[in-house]
């Protein structure tokens, strides 16, 4: 059992944000922080789901402790509930009553406060493992060298032996963030394993970015393969993001996969760093531009030969969609067999109606290559 981080979170207001991350990129790299996004006027460094943000003073003078929120972890959420209690009682400031944040970070549940000198302070209890689910066996499937944590769930339809698929999430996810699209998957008749990939939630090592996680894949793969039920000629790979990215990569190793499905995921890290400058601290820290090449799959589409489904938005500021489109045209150069879907108005985040003809699109491409004999 690791134990608990006393440290969710940090922020601090500076008087020269360039001075600053010169400082600090000293120390913080040392420590495992990277740099995962920045603006004109912050920057945001993480350790898997610690976050560590820098602010630009408006005036270029900071104004003391005011300057400051801190973010400490809890036990529980009963503990967030109990120092909500107390602290009202006493008669603080409470900034923000206990309740569940979309955050950096998983099943993030929080209260705020200040101190008597005005410090803003949260008082947070995160996921430390996957928590359990009722329709999924949770499971742990060996990677790379690494362990990797994650859900198979059964499916709902259909006779055995079963086509599967090996879902993948984006960057700061983890398995339970595709819970909802293998739900979808088993309600269609495939066994669907859920898998958070090194570095992230319930999982060992570190996140590369693509340079390990796809060989953690081809062991994935090995094991959905050996499965009960699972028909290990019949198997597909879904990735979203870096997910995406991370499928399409280890597709070019040849697993035994009929089908690969990939939801704008970077294709050219190197055109990426020049679309989106908030990324590119980011992808300096980790990769370095030597480290960009072996990371990008529009450099191994020759080596691709399942069928390929790209799905990305036309308004995509993140992973812009030419990282789509122009993977799309190598793999057509090289005689692949590639389909795309451009959601018209998509973001990096689709809407509710966009998702559900985004999984229609999914779902006919994987019934034309994974339910054929």
């Amino acid at each position: 059992m690791r134990p608990r981080s006393s440290f969710a979170g940090a922020a601090i207001e500076v008087s020269d944000l360039a001075r600053s991350v010169a400082f600090h990129r000293v120390w913080l790299p040392m420590l495992g922080f990277h740099r995962v996004w920045a603006s004109p006027d912050r920057v945001m460094w993480s350790r898997g789901y610690d976050h560590f943000v820098m602010r630009q003073a408006k005036d270029g003078t900071t104004h003391g402790p005011g300057a400051l929120w801190l973010a400490v972890s809890a036990e529980s959420r009963a503990q967030v509930d109990q120092v909500h209690a107390e602290l009202r009682d006493a008669g603080a400031e409470i900034l923000q009553p206990p309740k569940e944040l979309d955050y950096f970070a998983p099943g993030y549940y929080s209260v705020g406060f200040r101190d008597p000198d005005g410090v803003p302070i949260e008082v947070v209890h995160r996921w430390d493992e996957l928590p359990d689910l009722a329709d999924a066996e949770q499971v742990r499937v060996p990677g790379h060298g690494v362990s990797l944590g994650g859900y198979f769930f059964k499916p709902q339809a259909g006779a055995p032996p079963y086509p599967a698929l090996l879902l993948l999430h984006g960057f700061a996810g983890h398995a339970h963030t595709m819970a909802g699209l293998a739900r979808a998957a088993s309600a269609n008749g495939y066994a669907a394993l859920a898998l958070s990939l090194r570095g992230w939630l319930g999982s060992e090592g570190e996140s590369d970015q693509g340079l390990r996680q796809p060989l953690d894949v081809l062991a994935a793969i090995d094991w959905l393969a050996k499965r009960p039920l699972v028909d290990p000629a019949r198997l597909g790979l879904v990735g979203a993001s870096m997910g995406g990215q991370v499928a399409l990569l280890a597709a070019a190793h040849k697993p035994p996969v009929k089908a690969v499905a990939a939801f704008f995921a970077p294709t050219d890290l190197a055109r990426w760093r020049a679309a989106n400058p908030f990324i590119r601290d980011y992808l300096d820290d980790l990769c370095g531009p030597e480290g960009l090449p072996v990371r990008s799959p529009i450099l191994r589409v020759a080596q691709i030969e399942a069928p390929v489904l790209l799905i990305h938005g036309d308004r995509d500021e993140n992973v812009p969609v030419a990282q789509t489109t122009s993977m799309a045209e190598a793999l057509k150069s090289h005689g692949k067999e590639v389909e795309t879907f451009i959601v018209l108005g998509g973001t990096h985040f689709f809407s509710e109606q966009q998702n559900a003809n985004a999984r229609r699109k999914l779902f006919d491409f994987l019934r034309r290559h994974l339910n054929r004999s």
